[in-house]
């Protein structure tokens, strides 16, 4: 009988070298995007302190975030701030790079920074909507979220243009030449 190939080239329909090769390119791109939405999330939350010390910003918000995750205390249906800004910091490294990644060669700028600057202030028009208060100042709150969305998104590009010519990671690549 034949052999007719390893599992992964009957699987993938190309060789094993080549799906390994994609495979890490996968993980390193991986990576890659949770560093860069991590410091980018560092970025914004330093905004988002100076926004909670300045009364412009209202900490019960990450806690109707846990509620919203399923993650809030059954007797008194309020979530812990703490957990709902643990989704927000795991959101913040996961799902906005990834976006951002996938989309950033459609956004206006001539760098990944300038593209993650234009990707997070489209963003924050949902994060504004998302996380306002009634009980904070709505001028300072728009101000400060919109500095630290634009904030994020600058530094997370900064990250993704860093990191692009140092591996191989086949979906970031800057748009100059």
């Amino acid at each position: 009988m034949a052999d007719t190939g390893s599992l992964v080239e009957e699987v993938t329909g190309e060789s094993e070298s080549k799906a390994r090769g994609d495979l890490r390119r996968i993980v390193v791109g991986g990576l890659v995007g949770g560093i860069a939405g991590g410091l980018g999330t560092l970025a914004f939350s330093a905004v988002l302190a100076l926004a909670l010390f300045l009364d412009a910003f209202d900490p019960v918000q990450f806690g109707e975030m846990a509620v919203m995750a399923g993650l809030s205390d059954p007797l008194a249906g309020e979530g812990d701030p703490v957990l709902g800004y643990l989704i927000f910091v795991g959101g913040g490294m996961t799902t906005w790079p990834f976006l951002f990644a996938a989309l950033h060669e459609y956004l206006p700028g001539w760098r990944m920074a300038v593209s993650g600057i234009t990707f997070a202030a489209i963003g924050w028009a949902g994060f504004a909507i998302a996380f306002y208060s009634p009980n904070v100042s709505l001028p300072m709150f728009l101000v400060l979220t919109f500095i630290g969305q634009c904030l994020y998104g600058l530094v997370m590009g900064l990250a993704f243009e860093y990191a692009e010519p140092r591996t191989d990671i086949a979906f970031v690549g800057t748009t100059f030449q």
